[in-house]
C-alpha cells in the first residue's frame, strides 16, 4: 500500500519538472508527511494542456452516497482497478499523476518470530528527486449540500523484491517517457521504473504522526 508520502519541492519544481502549462493549484507548501484524507496535488490531462490542481486523497466515486468511502479507496490494486466498481470509471477516462519525493513504509519487526513494533522506511529516488505516482481522479457531488469534491487514489503493485521484507506493496511509479501516454489513457498496462532506480533507508518513528511534518533524516547506524 502507500498510506504516507513525501513532496518536497517548490511549485516552481513542480511545474517544471512534471511539464505544467495550466497550475490551477491556489495554495501549495512543501510537505514532508502526507497522510490519507488531506488535499494533495495532482496532475491530469486536458487536451494539450497538463492541469496541477488539488484533490482529496481518497476516492469519492461519483455514485457514492456519502464521503465516508474515502476511508478506504486512498489505494487501488493495479490487478483489479479495471474492474472494481469503486475505480473503474476512473481507471477508463480519469487518470492522473501524484507527484513525491518519497513515500514511507512501515516494516514489522520480529523477535523470536512474534512481532515486536515497526520501523518506518523513507523510501524513494537518490537525492530525493521527484517522481510520479500513477493515479485515478474523480469528481463527486454532495446531493445534500451541492458541495463538490474532485478526490483522488493512488494505484499500487506488488514491491520489488528487494523491499518486499518492508513491506509486499508499493505504488506505481512511473517512467518518464510514459507519463503523457499513462494520463491520456493510451495505454492499458502499468509501466514501471527500475529496482535499482529506488534507494531506502530508516527513519524516526516520529513519522507515525502526520503533526510531525519535517524531513526525517536517515537513522544512524
Amino acid at each position: 500500500m502507500c498510506g504516507r508520502f513525501e513532496l518536497n519541492i517548490s511549485k516552481e519544481q513542480l511545474i517544471k519538472t512534471f511539464v505544467i502549462s495550466d497550475p490551477q493549484i491556489p495554495m501549495y507548501e512543501p510537505n514532508f508527511n502526507i497522510p490519507p484524507g488531506t488535499d494533495i496535488p495532482i496532475i491530469y490531462q486536458i487536451g494539450d494542456h497538463r492541469r496541477l490542481t488539488a484533490a482529496h486523497w481518497g476516492l469519492i466515486p461519483s455514485w457514492a452516497k456519502d464521503r465516508s468511502i474515502a476511508s478506504h479507496t486512498f489505494n487501488a490494486r493495479s490487478e483489479t482497478v479495471a474492474e472494481k466498481p469503486s475505480f473503474r470509471s476512473a481507471y477508463k477516462r480519469r487518470r492522473c499523476m501524484i507527484p513525491a519525493t518519497g513515500y514511507y513504509e512501515w516494516k514489522t519487526l520480529l523477535n523470536d518470530g512474534k512481532p515486536a513494533g515497526k520501523q518506518p522506511f523513507w523510501i524513494g529516488f537518490k537525492g530525493h528527486q521527484p517522481f510520479a505516482m500513477a493515479g485515478l481522479f474523480e469528481n463527486w457531488t454532495d446531493t445534500e449540500s451541492g458541495e463538490k469534491i474532485e478526490s483522488c487514489t493512488i494505484i499500487t503493485r506488488d514491491a520489488f523484491p528487494e523491499i518486499n521484507d518492508i513491506h509486499s506493496r508499493m505504488p506505481v511509479i512511473l517512467p518518464s517517457e510514459y507519463y503523457q501516454l499513462w494520463l491520456k489513457g493510451a495505454i492499458d498496462d502499468f509501466p514501471m521504473i527500475e529496482e535499482q532506480d529506488l534507494t531506502y533507508y530508516p527513519v524516526s518513528k516520529a513519522v507515525g504522526s502526520p503533526s510531525n511534518n519535517y524531513e526525517f533524516k536517515p537513522l544512524s547506524d
